[in-house]
């Protein structure tokens, strides 16, 4: 017959062993799922951030010409006199000149800009044309290009001029080989209208290399790589295919479409010939792809290493336990079946747990460490939810709880009625530079204070140094407009009670509403309306200039 301590040392032994492959296999599989799912949020996060980057050139570029378009829409006394007047037509393109020359040196990547009038009803060869052959260089007047002198098929001369006016808006135009000044371009063009009569174009080229060199220096583990193609797939540039070839000709396995905004969290599985890989991309305001992808095998080696680590620990500290249950059995007694199920409980995520009564042996001090441990994780867990999703500066909420409010809107069903106002502080740098970074601190806390006090029923948040975004709701989006221009009077009747710089509120900011016709989610409806805070931003330096 078995005595009672070996039957106590076998169950626990048995106990022991199921514990421990029931948390470590637990543990296995959820490190390998987290594992999975990190690793490709760094593909992810990588591909977003990197997009972020070459967009902020991108739209600096559509910054630099919608500012000059619309001044040349304001500035111009009416299409008649600049068709038949010489005299003011050059006057008109001096000053176009001058603005455009002040704008184009502090777009980066910039190689040419233009004002080009109306062939039809001016001179051909009228209007404004700079160059420079690198970007070190100093831009030059150019003979601007006779647009008669082409066929509107010669795609290499004049697609600068066909293509926008076709499309009757502004324009990205795909990469492609000007033959008037010899390089490879992408260009943003605006049409130019006066009362629905075409005046002309304004544009600006960015050598398409300079996007490429920056494409090749972007690195992901060791051997992934970004690459640049339309919504298709096709390439335009990727360090394994030469520019133009179709998916079709690649030897590519697996679904590959291009077509949505981005690959979202979850990349794309594919194969290469016979390599496994996976990549994300991100759509630029341009309309091409930023395509970042890798060896899957290399993805997942932080998480297989990890896998290997938790198997080898859970065996050891299955074998020390093994050993310390032989030795201390005698001393286990009821209790610390309690104490064994209150831990499991803790392992689940349950902290509202009852201990068993307090003893004055060991078992007792692991009951008082036990709840003290607990009452820790409470405290410790309520600070972090806290620190997770508020501000610390402002007590907003920050971008971690924006990105969760963004996501909760996109996978809401039925019909949606929100807007977004994004909100830039204006000169916070210099106000920093100038009187220090408490006096910048305050001058971001009155912003904000005066934002959340006038979008008091939606939420407000902080998500960069400089930027709050409010997404409105319920009455507030229903007053909207009226909101705004109570901030305005607000900010304004602030401003004259103040002196000093750095207690003044001075922001720009743009608004949109949701439309579910061209607003595929949350994001498109913010870049609306970063957009036109930009707009704002800008208009707001232009006023301070003049």
């Amino acid at each position: 017959m078995k005595s009672i301590q070996e039957k106590i040392t076998l169950l626990t032994t048995i106990a022991i062993l199921m514990v421990a492959l029931i948390v470590g296999g637990t543990a296995i599989f959820t490190l390998r799922r987290a594992g999975e799912y990190n690793s490709a949020q760094i593909l992810h996060l990588t591909c977003e951030k990197e997009a972020d980057t070459i967009n902020r050139v991108l739209l600096n570029t559509e910054e630099a010409v919608n500012i000059l378009a619309d001044y040349a829409v304001e500035r111009l006394f009416s299409v008649e006199k600049l068709a038949g007047d010489q005299a003011y037509r050059d006057s008109y393109t001096v000053q176009l000149s001058n603005l455009f020359s002040n704008i184009a040196e502090n777009v980066p990547g910039t190689v040419s800009y233009y004002v080009r009038y109306n062939p039809d009803i001016m001179p051909p060869t009228s209007g404004l044309f700079y160059r420079r052959d690198s970007l070190d260089d100093e831009f030059e007047m150019t003979e601007p290009t006779d647009i008669k002198a082409y066929d509107k098929d010669d795609m290499g001369r004049v697609n600068w001029w066909y293509i926008p006016v076709e499309n009757g808006a502004p324009t990205w135009l795909e990469p492609y080989h000007n033959e008037n000044i010899d390089k490879d371009l992408i260009s943003y063009v605006v049409p130019l209208y006066e009362n629905g009569v075409l005046v002309g174009i304004a544009g600006m080229d960015i050598d398409y290399y300079t996007l490429v060199d920056t494409v090749k220096a972007i690195k992901c583990y060791d051997t992934g790589y970004a690459c640049l193609a339309n919504d298709k797939g096709d390439v335009y540039y990727n360090p394994n295919f030469d520019p133009g070839t179709v998916v079709e000709e690649m030897n590519l396995r697996g679904i590959m479409s291009f077509e949505a905004e981005s690959s979202g969290d979850d990349p794309v599985d594919y194969y290469l010939g016979d390599m496994r890989k996976q990549l994300s991309y991100s759509s630029l305001v341009n309309g091409m792809r930023l395509i970042i992808t890798a060896p899957r095998s290399e993805i997942l080696a932080m998480s297989n290493n990890l896998t290997r680590r938790v198997i080898i620990s859970t065996i050891i500290v299955l074998f020390t336990f093994l050993f310390l249950t032989i030795m201390v059995s005698r001393r286990i007694t009821g209790p610390l079946k309690t104490l064994a199920q209150v831990a499991r409980e803790i392992n689940d995520g349950k902290l509202e747990v009852t201990f068993p009564k307090e003893t004055s042996d060991e078992v007792g001090d692991l009951v008082h460490a036990m709840e003290k441990m607990v009452h820790h994780l409470k405290h410790h867990i309520d600070d972090l939810n806290s620190l997770a999703y508020h501000d610390s500066l402002t007590g907003v909420k920050n971008k971690t709880a924006y990105d969760d409010a963004a996501s909760k809107l996109d996978s809401q069903g039925g019909e949606k009625e929100y807007g977004i106002v994004v909100f830039d502080a204006n000169n916070l740098k210099k106000i920093n530079d100038t009187y220090g970074h408490e006096r910048g601190n305050i001058y971001l806390q009155n912003a904000c204070r005066l934002t959340c006090r006038i979008f008091k029923g939606s939420p407000v948040f902080r998500i960069g140094g400089d930027e709050f975004v409010v997404i409105l709701q319920g009455d507030d989006y229903d007053n909207c407009y009226k909101l705004l221009r109570d901030f305005d009077v607000e900010a304004e009747r602030h401003n004259l009670e103040t002196v000093n710089e750095w207690e003044k509120i001075n922001i720009a900011k743009g608004m949109v509403k949701y439309d579910p016709e061209t607003d595929a989610n949350v994001e498109s409806v913010f870049k609306r309306a970063d957009a036109r805070m930009y707009v704002a931003k800008q208009k707001m330096k232009l006023a301070e200039m003049g």
